[in-house]
């Protein structure tokens, strides 16, 4: 039933594997690099599963921003497989409900009319209650590490549904603690993984990574007790994960690299005031108006009120870091910020991304832009209008249909869009941007794999070129601490879900321990610091 395309060596034996656990009556995670065609191993399983008759019903329950991209997957690969995108208004979900069939609590019978329903998080939440009329024959639940806090409402109405098996999707099953991975074990195996509290008993190395001597302590826990090599002997038949330089030979390398910015002088002043907890005062001293042409009035002050609070002073240093005109700058007669060469002068990064993008703007090279803060998207965006650059925007406003337009239009061929501005949260995922060959992270996440899913729009399948990050982190600043602290959780990933330990295994192959060796490789930094 898979007549799109052909698959790939490695999804060929990812579906099998989730073959294998639907015959053995066992959940799991499906944990292959952001890239790999995850969607594409799961739609050719359901596929095969109506080619042996199993006709559902069937749900995937997405990220809103990755529904469409579901159904497109379907129609390429599948097209014989109804799909219903069960989204819209509740008069819109009822009419779907009722012309599907299960509006009321119903059994329904397998029939080769049910179509796959594809929803969203927000609206399987919402409608919890009419969704637990089917018994799900299968549930596929994508970017699965949503449901990492144990008390979230949707992983408790995702538990509520009625479903035979389980599949979560992610490319970053684990991403703070082993707490958030017991919670996803938990949903797709409940009757194993039943207590919390002995799971951490059992497995507590987690903060040692963020202490001193740390992986010290840890490689000897590990030549004790065996510590490591035991949680992965349990993750191992539930587990799978490939990443993009285990089984993309011909994937161009990405390469990492951190870059140093100082502080402006105003920067310093303001980081000052934040420190001793005067920025109130500082900002009112800051308040100016002068005349700069005939009827023209400038004035500097505060950008908001919310710039006077000290409710979250590590905020404050973030957004000091990235730019003054966060909380102070000049504005014209008509309450607008003025954009001229002072935008680029008042903040060390922006001076330093400025020669970047000059450089790279005369090599040829299309670039991604990500921050966390949509203001600092918005001066982004003022900048590239001065310099004449010409760009593009994804964030939290933009919806679904017109981000699938903006990509379509960067993509294309004959685009001349430089720069693609993006918020980490909102532009890391379900795009597709594989026609940059560079990332720059102009302020990074606390949780490491919200960048590393943000380098992953273009460094995936499709990409033709080698692919530079670029991290600007902010000399002496409370952003050196947030990177080691990050730095310090990618490494609780790499050893808990170690490479080269979770993919398809022959039967003849003899599980190891991994040694002291493994272990100091995986706790290696992997970046270049310039």
């Amino acid at each position: 039933m898979v007549t799109g395309g052909v698959m790939r060596k490695y999804q060929i034996e990812g579906m099998m594997w989730i073959c294998s656990l639907y015959e053995n009556g066992l959940n799991g995670i499906l944990a292959d690099e952001m890239g790999l065609g995850k969607t594409i191993q799961s739609v050719s399983f359901l596929a095969h599963l109506y080619s042996m008759g199993v006709k559902g019903p069937f749900m995937i329950v997405a990220p809103l921003s990755t529904v469409t991209n579901w159904q497109r997957e379907f129609a390429r690969w599948t097209p014989s497989i109804e799909t219903v995108l069960y989204h819209g208004s509740k008069e819109e979900r009822r009419a779907l409900r009722e012309q599907i069939g299960f509006e009321n609590k119903v059994k329904h019978p397998p029939s080769k009319s049910f179509p796959v329903i594809i929803t969203s998080f927000e609206v399987a939440m919402n409608d919890a209650k009419k969704l637990a009329n089917l018994n799900w024959k299968y549930l596929i639940v994508d970017e699965g590490h949503r449901l990492k806090n144990k008390d979230c409402r949707l992983l408790r109405e995702l538990k509520s549904l009625n479903s035979d098996n389980r599949l979560l999707l992610s490319g970053t099953p684990l991403q703070n603690n082993l707490t958030e991975l017991w919670s996803l074990l938990h949903f797709i195996l409940p009757d194993i993984f039943q207590d919390l509290a002995t799971f951490q008993t059992w497995f507590d190395f987690d903060e040692e990574l963020h202490a001193e001597k740390g992986t010290a302590r840890i490689i000897e826990e590990e030549s004790k007790n065996k510590t490591v090599s035991k949680l992965h002997a349990i993750l191992d038949p539930f587990l799978l994960r490939r990443l993009k330089t285990d089984v993309l030979i011909n994937l161009p390398k990405k390469r990492e690299y951190i870059l140093m910015a100082p502080l402006t002088e105003s920067q310093e002043k303001i980081n000052k005031s934040i420190a001793d907890k005067s920025l109130d005062s500082f900002l009112s001293e800051q308040i100016t108006e002068f005349e700069v042409t005939d009827g023209n009035w400038e004035r500097q002050g505060a950008v908001n009120n919310k710039a006077m609070s000290l409710m979250n002073v590590l905020m404050q240093m973030r957004k000091n870091c990235n730019h003054p005109y966060l909380f102070t700058a000049p504005f014209d007669s008509l309450g607008n910020i003025v954009v001229d060469e002072r935008l680029v002068k008042s903040a060390g990064k922006l001076q330093l991304l400025d020669r970047m993008l000059t450089i790279l703007r005369k090599n040829g090279h299309k670039v991604l832009i990500f921050s966390q803060m949509t203001k600092m998207l918005d001066l982004l965006e003022d900048y590239l209008e001065l310099r004449g650059w010409p760009s593009h925007r994804i964030d939290g406003t933009v919806n679904w249909k017109d981000r699938q337009s903006l990509m379509d239009d960067y993509n294309s061929p004959t685009s001349n869009s430089f720069v693609f501005l993006l918020s980490t949260r909102s532009g890391g995922l379900g795009i597709n941007l594989t026609t940059a060959d560079t990332v720059i992270i102009y302020d990074g996440d606390f949780n490491p794999q919200q960048d590393l899913q943000a380098m992953d729009r273009c460094h995936r399948i499709g990409q033709t070129k080698p692919v530079s990050v670029f991290r600007l982190i902010t000399v002496q600043s409370v952003e050196s601490k947030i990177f080691e602290r990050a730095s310090n959780k990618r490494k609780l990933e790499l050893v808990a879900i170690a490479r080269k330990r979770f993919k398809v295994k022959n039967l003849t192959e003899i599980r190891q321990s991994i040694s002291s060796t493994e272990l100091v490789e995986l706790l290696k930094p992997k970046v270049t610091v310039k």
